[in-house]
This record gives structure tokens, C-alpha cells and sequence, in this order.
């Protein structure tokens, strides 16, 4: 099967749902099939790519527009073709290849899935700063017309997105769970190659937290420095590393009193990652967007024990007896004390982080991948059920007309 993915990004950009491509893409290779995945032109690299056996990259004209982080690509010949020649088509963002795209995929007849994995309305009022009538306006037209209209089946690896979709309105029947999965053998505990607390200076005593991933409005990223910032008042041997790189928007507040040991590390390429997990003592991502993500599995599977969001957490992994969860997000005093409760027990930040290490340690790309055709199965057995019983239909009613014609005939002799 040749499968097309219309995407808002791709390398040399680096973030989750690049990292996903690098999991995901190479199973389905493995399972035999093809990937073209679309995404905007970014300066610097070439209109087609072959990255790997198995996966095309098209990259769609970019008129110059970039914001948080990302480019915008326009639809282009080179998209109409890819998705014309696809015989499943996957949004993995609505804006703007995937809206456009799966126009031009329902043009072509194309069986059309969508993946889950972003807020609009955060992305649009948190992210993007749109009037209120411009954020419902759009909301609507996604769960009203684009959702019912012209996607035939949804993904989403957590909670959250399911929940987002069931607000929607998307019949559950639609949805199919396709959980997230992590390298292990990456991913473990003790795998450290390089001396984090060496290179920042962090003393060998002290506690450290990490958050990981871009330095942005979603990730609620003032309010976790907020709420590192008192604890630090608290507790003098706490420290934190921020992991990732930053927006254009300044979210750090200028008035730090412990700017000293609070250390961003800017971009960190992927196969240090596991030195950074393995350095430190807890990890906190009180995102506005997701309660579980990459990262926070990553973590888990390096026996790190996690904060994150309370709002529609994955139950069978993200619970009271694995993370600590946050449920005023907004509120820098309610993430300050999940972090220093953890601070403070050490009997609990081991417990947490050895249930989560063996839960996480369940998941697997080929049951993602597993899952994930179980999907485009089912859209294509109703397909081929509808197209029998319009073959029914059609049939009786020319029988139905024919032994009328007969009949009349036979009278009329």
C-alpha cells in the first residue's frame, strides 16, 4: 500500500512529530508498504527527497510565512500528484497541506484518516493570539464540515485526542486508539554517554529537573518557570534543565531570583537525549496542549518519574500510581508543589518511576502499527459493503424494470 502523509513538518526541523516519523515510517516500511510524506520547503533542502528505502519526502512551495517555530507550505503540483497516486491519505495536520490536501484527496476518491494529536483552539488562541470569532469560526468549520465531510476514519495515540475527537462529535466507531511506543533499548535506565551535570556544572548533589521539548506558549512554559522559581526559594540543592529550543516569543520572565540554576540547553540532538534523562531526578511538563506525549513516555522508560497534566491523562499508563498529576495547570503554585512533594520523598520518586518504567515497557511500534491498519481495514471493508449493496440496489431496481417492460410486452401481445 502506498500510504501519503500531509504533515506541517519535517527535518531538518526537529519535535515530536518528527521523532514520530522516525518510529512510525520505518515499521510500516518493514510491514512492506510505501511512504510519501508531504510538508512544506524549507530553505535549505531539496523540493524531493528519498531519506530511506520506502519513504519519499515532497515538499510543497512555501511562500515564506513562518511562525512558532514552523513554515507554511501551499499546495503545489507536486502535492496533487503524491496524493493522487496514494491509495490511502493520512492528515497529520489540518494546517494548511492537510485542509487543501484533503480536498484534493476527496477530489480523487482517496480513502482520507486523520491524526489526532493537536488542540486547534490552544494552537489558535494560546499559540497564534486569533480573535475569539476567528477560533469558534474555524472550530466549527473542522468539526461541523471537514470531520464528517471528508475524513473517513481517526487516529490518536492518547486520551486527550480521543477526547477532543468525541467533543467533536466523531462517532467513537470512527476512532481508533494507536498508542505511542518507545525505544527501549534507547531508552533505559543508566544509559548515559555523556556527563550532563559535568557540562552544566550542576553539582553531583544535587536535585535536577528536566523538561523536554520546545520552549513555547502550549508547553505553559512561564508557569513552570514561575513555580521552579519559588521552589527554588524552598529547597537551595534544586536545579533545572529546560531541553529544547526556543520560539521567537520571550516566555522567560525577567525577573528570575534563581536564574543561575535554571539552564537552557537550546537544541540537543536525539542521541544525547537518554544522558539527559539518566542525569537527573524528575521530569515535569505541565503542557497546556497534551497530558501524554514522547516525552513523558521516554522519561518513564528511562525510570524517571513524571509530573504532567491531570486533564484526560492515558489511565492505563498516566496515573496516581506512575506520575504525579497537576490538575490547576494554570496555577504556578499547584505545579511548585508536585514538584517539591517529589523533591522531598525520595521513597515516593522511586516508586513512581519503577511502575512507569514497567507499564511503558508494554508498548510496541508493531502494535501501533497493528492498530493503525486495523483502521484503514475497516474504512475500506464499509467502502466495499456500500459499494455492494448500491450493486444490490441497482440490480433490483433494473430487474425490477425489466420484468415490468416484459410484462408489458407480453400483455400487449
Amino acid at each position: 500500500m502506498k500510504i501519503c502523509f500531509l504533515v506541517d513538518s519535517y527535518k531538518p526541523i526537529y519535535d515530536g512529530v518528527v521523532r514520530y516519523f522516525d518510529s512510525f515510517i520505518p515499521a510500516l516500511v518493514a510491514e512492506g508498504h510505501e511512504v510519501v510524506l508531504v510538508c512544506p520547503h524549507i530553505p535549505g533542502t531539496k523540493k524531493i527527497e528519498y531519506p530511506h528505502k520506502g519513504l519519499k519526502v515532497v515538499r510543497c512551495f512555501n511562500p515564506g510565512f513562518y511562525d512558532e517555530g514552523y513554515y507554511i507550505g501551499l499546495p503545489d503540483y507536486n502535492l496533487i500528484k503524491s496524493v493522487r497516486e496514494a491509495d490511502f491519505v493520512l492528515i497529520h495536520s489540518l494546517a494548511t497541506l492537510g485542509v487543501i490536501g484533503g480536498f484534493v484527496a476527496r477530489f480523487y476518491r482517496k480513502k482520507i484518516g486523520l491524526f489526532a494529536h493537536q488542540d486547534e483552539r490552544i494552537v489558535l488562541s494560546e499559540m497564534l493570539h486569533r480573535p475569539n470569532w476567528i477560533v469558534n469560526f474555524t472550530i466549527s468549520l473542522i468539526s461541523e464540515i471537514f470531520y464528517p465531510y471528508f475524513v473517513d476514519v481517526f487516529f490518536c495515540a492518547t486520551e486527550r485526542f480521543k477526547g477532543k475527537l468525541l467533543d467533536y462529535k466523531v462517532p467513537e466507531k470512527k476512532i481508533f486508539f494507536t498508542p505511542f511506543a518507545i525505544d527501549s533499548k534507547t531508552y533505559r535506565p543508566g544509559n548515559i554517554t555523556v556527563n550532563i551535570r559535568e557540562r552544566h556544572n550542576i553539582p553531583q548533589d544535587a536535585i535536577v529537573t528536566i523538561f523536554v521539548g520546545r520552549i513555547s506558549i502550549e508547553k505553559n512554559i512561564t508557569n513552570l518557570i514561575t513555580a521552579l522559581d519559588d521552589a527554588m526559594d524552598e529547597e537551595p540543592k534544586l536545579y533545572s534543565l529546560f531541553v529544547g529550543k526556543k520560539t521567537h516569543h520571550d516566555l522567560i520572565p525577567p525577573d528570575l531570583k534563581h536564574a543561575d540554576r535554571m539552564i537552557f540547553t537550546g537544541f540537543v540532538p536525539e542521541e544525547e537525549l537518554p544522558s539527559y534523562y539518566c542525569s537527573v531526578d524528575i521530569f515535569v511538563s505541565p503542557s497546556l496542549h497534551e497530558s501524554s506525549c514522547f516525552t513523558i513516555f521516554e522519561a518513564m522508560s528511562c525510570q524517571l518519574p513524571v509530573i504532567t497534566s491531570e486533564y484526560r491523562h492515558d489511565k492505563d499508563i498516566i496515573h496516581k500510581e506512575n506520575a504525579v498529576l497537576v490538575k490547576q495547570l494554570r496555577n504556578p503554585n499547584a505545579i511548585k508543589e508536585a514538584i517539591l512533594y517529589l523533591v522531598r520523598d525520595e521513597k515516593a520518586r522511586k516508586y513512581i518511576a519503577l511502575n512507569g518504567k514497567q507499564l511503558i515497557d508494554t508498548r510496541t511500534w508493531q502494535y501501533h502499527v497493528h492498530e493503525f491498519f486495523k483502521g484503514v481495514r475497516d474504512v475500506y471493508r464499509k467502502s466495499k459493503s456500500k459499494s455492494q449493496v448500491r450493486i444490490f440496489f441497482k440490480q433490483y431496481f433494473f430487474s425490477k424494470l425489466k420484468k415490468k417492460d416484459n410484462s408489458a410486452t407480453f400483455n400487449k401481445e
